[in-house]
């Protein structure tokens, strides 16, 4: 499957409203430069309404071809400190929905992100836990990669950091 096929595949599963240009919003600036031209942006919230869809969600779901790889990242923006349990919460309800999204693409082989963009921190339930990171329990247990709004290059940097691993 060609790369601007399975991303018309992807973006034909979602309401034309939903569909956004920019990862960044809700006072965080995401930069999206160093990321593949062709790439589908979903804006959740408008997603789920339009679904009745009442669980908490993610701000953004990036969807991108590298390769023989579908990059799916789910994206949480908090220009203020974003609580863990919040996070974690919204992080795991994106992923799952984001897996029935790739679950009806033929030969995908998704590589999944979750990403929290913040302006001031995360607010640790357990302060313990920080050094751990914010752990999600997807596929088997993933840790959210974190940011800060408006550096440069924090998208691509934490996606193709992810690439190498």
């Amino acid at each position: 499957m060609n790369e601007r096929k399975a991303l018309e595949d992807i973006s034909a599963q979602f309401n034309k409203e939903s569909l956004v240009t920019s990862c960044g919003g809700e006072g965080c600036k995401v930069d999206m430069d160093g990321l593949p031209r062709e790439l589908v942006v979903v804006n959740l919230e408008t997603e789920f309404d339009s679904r009745k869809k009442t669980e908490k969600r993610c701000d953004r779901l990036l969807f991108f071809r590298d390769q023989s790889f579908l990059f799916v990242a789910t994206i949480e923006l908090k220009s203020g400190k974003a609580p863990e349990s919040d996070v974690i919460e919204k992080t795991e309800n994106s992923l799952n929905f984001a897996r029935q999204i790739v679950s009806t693409l033929p030969r995908s082989k998704p590589i999944y992100v979750p990403i929290l963009f913040h302006g001031r921190g995360i607010k640790w339930t357990n302060p313990r836990k920080k050094k751990q990171g914010l752990k999600v329990s997807f596929g088997g247990g993933l840790t959210v990669q974190t940011d800060r709004c408006g550096r440069e290059r924090n998208l691509a940097g934490i996606l193709f950091q992810k690439k190498r691993r």
